[in-house]
């Protein structure tokens, strides 16, 4: 058996409060590595992340570039950081792998044949931490999300906002893939309202592609808070 490195990657903002149950779980995937693009966190995630034994490259670039760059950078360092992973995923701080779906995410990464770049995982977007209530129904609506590239694939991330692939074969969508669980409507509103008018922003810059993406019922909102007080 040829067991295939997995790194997973993230950028991260003031996440200390949530990284001991993400590097928990994150711990048992990554046998590639771990690595964190801090935005400039002043909460101790940087210092926290470092001794879990990640790699933390600090970067402003979702803020100053946006989500598509954002995720080719975490590819470009993975390459750098740990050059023997053969997959790099990306997670957020308030997204869940349950450990029911390691098996097959091992088995995915180890052999799924060439032809597939891209593994997609169906999203849950869930109201709370207990899951209680979900806003959408995996097996109906799955919320595909394209986290896990192949290293030796020509793949590239595009738009500043809502990022999508380019340059890749085949992408992997099967409803037995893992699941990931996101939390986001549990962060504080602050953050919440930080992330509204960061995509606002990105929204409004986006010359090449920012005519692709739907505008967002808060949108309008957040744009004029974003003009009026900046991030």
């Amino acid at each position: 058996m040829t067991i295939k490195k997995l790194t997973i990657s993230s950028n991260m903002l003031n996440e200390r409060h949530q990284l001991e149950e993400w590097f928990d779980f994150v711990e048992q995937i990554a046998d590639g590595g771990i690595l964190i693009v801090d935005s400039g966190s002043t909460d101790g995630t940087v210092e926290y992340a470092l001794k879990r034994g990640a790699i933390v490259v600090g970067s402003n670039i979702i803020q100053e570039e946006g989500y598509g760059p954002a995720r080719n950078h975490l590819r470009e360092q993975t390459h750098i950081h740990f050059p023997e992973s053969e997959w790099m995923c990306y997670l957020d701080g308030d997204e869940r792998i349950d450990e029911e779906d390691f098996h097959q995410l091992r088995f995915l990464k180890d052999y799924l044949i060439g032809e597939y770049d891209v593994i997609a995982f169906p999203r849950i977007d869930w109201e709370d931490r207990d899951r209680t209530f979900a806003h959408n129904d995996w097996r109906v609506s799955p919320d595909w999300q394209a986290r896990m590239t192949r290293m030796g694939s020509p793949v590239l991330y595009v738009r500043k906002l809502h990022e999508q692939l380019m340059g890749h074969q085949k992408i992997l969508t099967l409803l037995t893939s893992p699941k990931i669980n996101h939390f986001h409507r549990s962060v504080t509103q602050d953050k919440r309202d930080l992330i509204g008018k960061l995509c606002a922003k990105l929204h409004m810059e986006d010359e090449e592609y920012g005519h692709t993406v739907p505008e967002h019922p808060k949108e309008k909102m957040y744009r004029e808070r974003y003009l009026k007080e900046g991030l």
